[in-house]
């Protein structure tokens, strides 16, 4: 009988390892603490929160579409610098709703605002891991911040 139960839970736990193994999402750090890395990657000064209606109208997000968001976009006429990091049930829909906005940020540009500003939106980022989706329109050096930012909190 004691066999058969150290038989029984040795295989419980070798189904169980092989459950863990097939798992590729990173744990989960809390959406406070990616938020917490990104703003301190990222400079926002000359930034503010994306007001709501923005988010709703411009960049077609729905509150259902994520659980918690931090937006960020520049509050001056002479910038295009902006981010978001979401957390979400869904995160390729989501990634999808992000695509499809900073492809219409690529297709209602104007070439003669900003030229300066285009390479930022022509080189726009966006990462998803598990639950949590970032998008960046930043310029190399701040990408590569928010990036190292935003997937270091996975690590590990």
């Amino acid at each position: 009988m004691k066999k058969n139960i150290a038989l029984v839970l040795a295989l419980i736990m070798v189904l169980c390892v092989f459950a863990a193994c097939g798992k590729d999402s990173a744990a989960d750090p809390g959406f406070d603490a990616v938020k917490s890395a990104v703003l301190a990657a990222v400079d926002s000064e000359g930034l503010q929160d994306i007001p709501a209606a923005y988010v709703e109208n411009t960049m077609k997000l729905g509150s259902d579409a994520y659980s918690e968001a931090c937006l960020r976009i520049s509050n001056t006429g002479t910038s295009i610098d902006e981010f978001g990091v979401f957390k979400t049930d869904d995160a390729e829909a989501l990634k999808a709703l992000l695509e499809a906005y900073l492809s219409y940020r690529n297709d209602i540009w104007m070439d003669e605002y900003l030229p300066e500003e285009f390479p930022k939106l022509e080189n726009a980022k966006l990462w998803v891991v598990g639950d949590y989706v970032m998008y960046v329109i930043l310029g190399s050096d701040a990408t590569g911040s928010a990036e190292t930012a935003f997937k270091g909190c996975f690590e590990g």
